[in-house]
């Protein structure tokens, strides 16, 4: 079977992430032929065996030679399956959808929650990455599949958190671009009153604000922020709790990675994580008292919450591994493909 994945844009993220993983999982598979249309900057990122397709969809998605030289890109592949990744790709395909040949079935997959979902509802089969993003599609050929991560083995080491001056205590993780939608702010203004360290991971546009923020609170000396670093996942190994503090979430690669190392989330009311996390785990967006007050809770009774998550820790080492992933996309072409 013959697939091509289309990825428009040119940024770096969770997306392109989820693209690299699962074409470079999929292409391992005998029974598929795995094509890749995508910006040249991103071609080092894939297995020699992925076939790969320089196109800078970066432009706007309406561009008339744009279209064209996608059209003609998707002719001379000549795919069975045409697998398009987030909006900007839907919609392109959703365009070109009259032109092209009725044999070729088109599955999308939905990273983030959208308001208008009427070009995702023109494909054959929508994937979404949590429950909450594909709820308000109208169609039936929709399903879940987890974006799934590949975790490294970490070895313990008592002083790795030694770099950041820090040498016991209760320390917290927080994970992701330095910007609004992250919501960082209700996170320090959360710990203001607690007896923690915050690890706060990331870069972005509010980096000056927050540090600021933190001046203010006078609780600069409870945060270290490190910036941009490769090795979140022993980050956040050596952390107590991982805390996410989002506005908005498709879904969360730092809660997967964290409960993948059987670690306790507690976070805001984004994505799924009503479903998978203990109950009074996930709090309401905005509510600094709760954020606070939960965070105070597992800080406290640490034993007994690492009890109530091993269901969770269950449910992330089957649902969002690579392995599962690549599984649940197995499926949903093997549905779309059937005669």
């Amino acid at each position: 079977m013959k697939i091509c994945h289309i990825l428009a844009g040119n940024e770096e993220g969770g997306l392109e992430n989820h693209v690299e993983m699962l074409c470079n999982a999929l292409v391992q598979k005998k029974e598929y032929e795995i094509h890749l249309i995508a910006h040249e900057k991103y071609r080092d990122r894939f297995d020699s065996k992925v076939q790969f397709h320089a196109l800078d969809l970066s432009k706007g998605r309406k561009n008339p030679l744009l279209l064209l030289n996608l059209w003609r890109t998707i002719r001379q592949i000549d795919p069975d399956i045409i697998h398009a990744h987030a909006n900007k790709a839907v919609a392109m395909i959703a365009t070109l959808r009259p032109f092209l040949p009725k044999k070729i079935k088109r599955v999308a997959t939905l990273h983030s929650q959208k308001r208008n979902l009427k070009s995702f509802e023109t494909f054959d089969y929508v994937i979404g990455v949590s429950r909450s993003v594909i709820a308000p599609l109208k169609m039936q050929a929709k399903s879940v599949v987890y974006n799934g991560i590949a975790i490294p083995e970490i070895d313990e080491n008592p002083d790795y958190l030694k770099a950041f001056g820090i040498d016991g205590g209760f320390v917290l993780c927080a994970v992701g671009r330095l910007e609004r939608v992250k919501n960082f702010e209700l996170l320090l203004h959360a710990i203001k009153a607690l007896d923690v360290t915050l690890l706060l991971v990331g870069d972005g546009s509010q980096k000056e604000k927050l540090q600021a923020l933190a001046e203010r609170l006078q609780i600069e000396h409870k945060v270290r922020f490190t910036g941009f670093r490769d090795d979140v996942p022993a980050l956040l190994y050596h952390s107590d709790l991982c805390v996410i503090s989002s506005q908005r979430e498709g879904f969360s690669y730092v809660m997967a990675e964290a409960l993948l190392l059987e670690r306790p989330v507690v976070s805001t009311d984004v994505a799924d994580m009503k479903y998978i996390l203990p109950k009074g785990c996930v709090v309401p967006c905005d509510d600094v008292q709760k954020l606070a007050a939960q965070i105070a809770y597992v800080q406290s009774h640490y034993e007994r919450v690492i009890e109530s998550y091993q269901n969770a820790f269950a449910f992330a080492k089957t649902h969002f591994t690579l392995e599962a992933m690549v599984t649940g996309t197995q499926k949903v072409y093997d549905e779309v493909g059937r005669p």
